[in-house]
Formats: C-alpha cells, structure tokens, sequence
C-alpha cells in the first residue's frame, strides 16, 4: 500500500511526505520519505529524505540559453553515494542544443541536436564514457516532424 501526500504552503514552498507499507509472509515493514521543494523565479531545488537515503537536486535557468542542473543522491542501503552536473545550452542562431553530464561514477556524456530548417528533421549526435567500467557508446539519430 502506498500513501502520498503534497502540500502547497506557498506558492514557492511545497512540502510533503509518501508511505509505502508492504506485508509478505514473514515479512512486513513500512517506508516513510519526506519531501520538500522550492521554486524561485529561475531555479527550484528539492530534498527527499528517508530511512532509504537521501537525494537533493537543484536546477538553474541562467538565461533562455543556458540551463545548470546538479543532483545528490546517498543510498544508505547500498552505501552508495552519487554526484552528478548537467546543462543544457541552446544556441538558437544556429538552430542547434547541447546537452551534457558528468558524474562522480566517471561518466561523462554529451548529445548535440541540430534542426535542419526549412525541413522538418533534427539530427543528433551522442556519445557517452564511463571510464569506471571502460565503456564507450555513441550513436546518432534523425527526426523527421
């Protein structure tokens, strides 16, 4: 059983909490994380707490080019901690968005899209390295529409 709860205290500050209860046989327990978010005119963070860990995130429009986001996230479970950036540049002159990560578990990633006027398509380059795991991915894609 699952129970939700979010409450509005202002239009900025909204706070609020799940409980998750679960019952097996020989097994039952139950879950509870609080929550709580905060928007500004250019930037919301949150928090969610629980006996499972903790995560916070914090996103950042700087401009209508420039986008930042981070997030934490402690898993007290797997006693696994993980930090990650990403952002988010729009360069509209030349009809092209650059995303990109970088996180604590040697990941790094990238994805550049380029709209292709007076057509309808949009092509996409990615590529993605973990250097924990000696990984490397890349790939493209076209959109028609």
């Amino acid at each position: 059983m699952v129970a939700h709860f979010l409450q509005s205290l202002t239009h900025r500050l909204v706070l609020g909490g799940e409980l998750v209860y679960h019952r097996r046989p020989g097994e039952e327990g139950a879950i509870l994380t609080l929550a709580g978010k905060y928007s500004a005119v250019h930037w919301v963070a949150t928090l969610n707490v629980g006996s499972g860990g903790a995560h916070a995130s914090y996103y950042h429009r700087a401009n209508e080019q420039v986008q930042v986001g981070v997030e934490f996230e402690a898993n007290t479970r797997l006693q696994d901690t993980t930090f990650s950036f990403g952002y988010h540049l729009t360069l509209p002159q030349a009809n092209m968005v650059f995303r990109g990560l970088v996180d604590s578990n040697w990941c790094v990633g990238a994805v550049l899209e380029k709209k292709m006027p007076p057509l309808p398509v949009t092509l996409a380059l990615g590529a993605f390295l973990n250097h924990w795991r000696n990984r490397f991915h890349c790939g493209f894609s076209i959109t028609v529409g």
